[in-house]
C-alpha cells in the first residue's frame, strides 16, 4: 500500500485542509524530528501520531500517554518507570512508557497540561537520550521518536512562564495543525461512512443508522464542538435508538443541541467536551455536593418533558464522569482523598480515571 493510500484510509476526509494534513505527515515521517500536533479536543490528533509512526522506519511500538488523564503524582512513574520499593505500593520494578517506546514512537497527548516539574525531566530525557527510573541512579539509553499533541496555545503558555520554552523548542521541531470539524464540514458524509464501518466492527449487534439528504445538511449546520469524537458518539447514539434506519430531521432534532439559536441546550452531547470547571448552573445543581448529600430527590421530570428518548446508560456514565472530576478537584488532585469521597478504593478510581480520560486541570496548575 502506498503512503498516500495508507494515510487516506487512516485519516478520512477529502477536503483541502485534510489533504494538507496528510501531506505534512508524509513529509515529516521519514525524518527523526519531534512533531507537535495542534488542534481542538476530539479532532483526531492521535491519528497524526499513528501515521507518522507507521510511515517512519521505526520498528518499535507506538506508545500513547494522555498526560492530562493521569494524576500528577502518578505521571512521573508512568512515564519514566520505577524500581521496586521506590515508593509505597511499588511492589515490583516497572518500565516506564519512555522505555517501552524504545525504537518506536512515544505519543504524549495534551502535553500543555504536563506539570511544570515533569517538563524539566522530560527535557533531560530528550537531551541525554537516557531515562532514569524513580529510585534508581542508573541511566538507561533510549532511542524513541516523540510526537506530542495539545489543544491549548502552548506558545502563549510558554510566554506566560507556564510551560518551559526550552522544552517547547525541543518538541515543536515540526508542527502539524489539525482543523476542527466545523472547518471541514464537507467531509461529514465521508466521516459518517467511515465511523459507521468501525461501529459495525466493534458493535456487532448494532446496525448503523443512516441520514437522508436533508438531515445531512442539518448536521453540517452544527459546529461540532467535540469534533470527530462527538460525531462518533452521536452516530452511536442514533444507531442504538434507530438501528439500521434512515433518519430525517425530525428524528435527529431531539438528539442534537438547539440549531435555531446556535447555543447548546443545558445538558447536551456537546457539554461532554466542556471544561469541567466551567459548568452551567443547572449542572452544578445536579452534581453539586449539597444536592447530592441532601435527602431530597433530584427532579428529573424535565428530561422526560422534552419528548426525546433518554439513553440511560450514557446519561449515568456522564454523571459518573463528572462526579469523578469534581471529587478530584475538591481533593486537590489526591486520588486517595477523592476515592474516599466517592466511596471507592484508590485502584477503582484510577481505573475510572483512565476509562473516562478525566481532564482535571486543577492538578496541572
Amino acid at each position: 500500500m502506498t503512503n498516500s493510500k495508507f494515510l487516506e484510509n487512516l485519516i478520512a476526509g477529502s477536503s483541502a485542509k485534510m489533504q494538507e494534513v496528510r501531506q505534512h505527515i508524509a513529509l515529516a515521517a521519514p525524518y527523526p524530528v519531534n512533531v507537535l500536533a495542534i488542534g481542538p479536543t476530539g479532532s483526531g490528533k492521535e491519528l497524526i501520531a499513528k501515521g507518522i509512526h507507521k510511515l517512519s522506519a521505526r520498528t518499535g511500538k507506538f506508545i500513547a500517554v494522555n498526560t492530562a488523564a493521569i494524576p500528577a503524582d502518578l505521571l512521573e512513574a508512568e512515564l519514566f518507570g520505577h524500581e521496586k520499593g521506590s515508593f509505597t505500593g511499588a511492589d515490583k520494578a516497572r518500565k516506564g512508557k519512555v522505555e517501552e517506546a524504545a525504537n518506536g514512537t512515544l505519543f504524549l497527548d495534551e502535553i500543555g497540561d504536563m506539570p511544570f516539574s515533569l517538563q524539566a525531566k522530560l527535557l533531560r530525557v530528550l537531551e541525554t537520550k537516557t531515562v532514569q527510573k524513580i529510585g534508581s541512579e542508573k541511566s538507561i539509553p533510549v532511542d524513541f521518536r516523540l510526537v506530542c499533541a495539545t489543544h491549548t496555545d502552548i506558545g502563549e503558555l510558554a510566554r506566560q512562564g507556564k510551560f518551559r520554552a526550552d522544552l517547547l523548542y525541543r518538541i515543536a521541531v515540526y508542527t502539524i495543525e489539525n482543523p476542527p470539524l466545523a472547518e471541514r464540514t464537507e467531509d461529514l458524509e465521508e466521516l459518517i461512512t467511515v465511523l459507521s464501518m468501525r461501529l459495525k466492527k466493534t458493535e456487532t449487534k448494532i446496525k448503523p443508522a443512516t441520514f437522508d439528504a436533508e438531515a445531512l445538511g442539518f448536521l453540517r449546520a452544527y459546529t461540532w464542538p467535540g469534533n470527530i469524537r462527538e460525531l462518533a458518539n452521536f452516530l452511536q447514539k442514533c444507531s442504538v435508538l434507530f438501528s439500521g434506519q434512515t433518519l430525517g430531521i425530525e428524528e435527529i432534532r431531539p438528539l442534537m443541541p438547539n440549531f435555531e439559536t446556535g447555543e447548546p441546550t443545558e445538558i447536551t452531547q456537546a457539554s461532554l467536551w466542556d471544561d469541567p470547571t466551567e459548568r452551567s448552573s443547572s449542572e452544578e445543581d445536579l452534581l453539586g455536593s449539597n444536592k447530592i448529600e441532601s435527602n431530597e430527590s433530584i427532579d428529573f421530570i424535565d428530561y422526560f418533558s422534552r419528548n426525546q428518548p433518554l439513553n440511560l446508560r450514557q446519561f449515568l456514565s456522564d454523571i459518573e464522569e463528572k462526579l469523578v472530576t469534581t471529587a478530584l478537584q475538591q481533593s486537590d488532585g489526591s486520588v486517595e482523598v477523592a476515592a474516599q469521597k466517592l466511596g471507592l478504593s484508590s485502584e477503582d478510581l484510577l481505573d475510572k480515571i483512565k476509562l473516562y480520560a478525566v481532564m482535571n486541570r486543577s492538578l496541572m496548575k
